[in-house]
């Protein structure tokens, strides 16, 4: 049995405004720095056919706060990739976004794993900075979550093992990726996962010359470690095993653990308040791999798994039972 939660409540007004409205998915310290005086110079977007490097973008397949996403094709080495391109029209701090691209470029290239989406190339292009990756054919398990509800137990199971085996490699290369979530997992048509978008990974080795403006949140509130929602700045990889709980527990009862009207009630009650045990929110879930979730979910790091091995062991256990 996972021992009880021992971190004291935290005060709903602790929570700032701020940041629980700031953007997710994004770095940001808090309170939020001003923004730059001046918008960047206008900039138009990509557009299918447009060639950016060795590249030519096929087909657009997304745009997110900061970037534009286009499935292209690598001209020198006649395959498919995937292109993140900055998106200069929501970009008010361009310095500050092209660091954070280099930065995520750097990290993603330090991690060698097959469930780990592959580096390939960062450049300037003169009208934007870019980002290329693997292209992988499926879908985000956040869209197959929200079209067809909760996955058979089994099948979360194997999806989150995955998962759980890629962390593993990007915690061996000293990394967090702080944002670990369904729409970052990315599940083909044989089931088999890839993890993607290292925008908010987090590196001792690539944050030494970072100035330190004070506590940061980074993040998407509905699935915030607590430490995480105090400052994002100093958590270390059982942050992204509390991630990875959410998104089981997502996954087996359809729904998240903590709901409210706004990120600043979502923040609070991952801080405070206890889960119910997925058991009790779905017919169906194992009784084995509903304990398994809550000690994911547990609100002190110390009281959750503590490294890869003991992940990998439990949900081995789990596994096995089911079999």
């Amino acid at each position: 049995m996972p021992p009880p939660n021992t971190e004291h409540p935290v005060a709903s007004d602790a929570v700032t405004e701020s940041a629980a409205n700031a953007g997710d998915t994004h770095a940001l310290p808090y309170p939020r720095r001003p923004a730059a005086a001046d918008p960047p110079p206008h900039t138009l977007p990509p557009e299918v056919g447009t060639v950016v490097g060795t590249f030519v973008l096929q087909e657009k397949l997304g745009e997110g706060v900061s970037c534009h996403v286009f499935r292209g094709w690598d001209q020198s080495r006649s395959r498919p990739v995937a292109l993140k391109i900055l998106n200069w029209a929501n970009v008010f701090d361009r310095g500050a976004a092209m660091k954070q691209l280099r930065t995520e470029a750097m990290a993603l290239a330090r991690v060698k794993h097959s469930l780990v989406v592959r580096f390939i190339d960062f450049g300037f292009d003169p009208r934007w900075p870019y980002l290329v990756t693997e292209f992988f054919e499926g879908r985000p398990l956040g869209e197959l979550l929200r079209s067809g509800g909760a996955l058979p137990p089994a099948w979360a199971l194997y999806l989150v093992s995955q998962m759980a085996d890629a962390l593993g490699a990007v915690w061996q290369a000293g990394l967090v990726h702080r944002d670990i979530k369904p729409d970052n997992i990315m599940v083909g048509p044989n089931g088999n996962a890839k993890l993607i978008d290292f925008g908010l990974a987090k590196a001792d080795a690539l944050e030494a010359t970072r100035e330190r403006t004070g506590p940061e949140l980074a993040g998407t509130a509905a699935y915030l470690a607590p430490e995480q929602a105090k400052d994002a700045s100093v958590v270390d990889h059982r942050a992204d095993i509390y991630s990875l709980g959410v998104t089981l527990y997502e996954a087996i009862t359809g729904r998240l653990p903590f709901e409210g009207r706004n990120r600043v009630q979502v923040i609070f009650q991952h801080l405070n308040t206890p889960p119910v045990p997925p058991a009790e929110r779905a017919e169906g879930i194992p009784p084995l791999l509903s304990d398994l979730c809550l000690w994911m979910l547990a609100k002190n790091p110390d009281d959750r798994p503590q490294n890869y091995e003991e992940l990998r062991q439990a949900l081995n256990t789990v596994i096995g039972v089911g079999r």
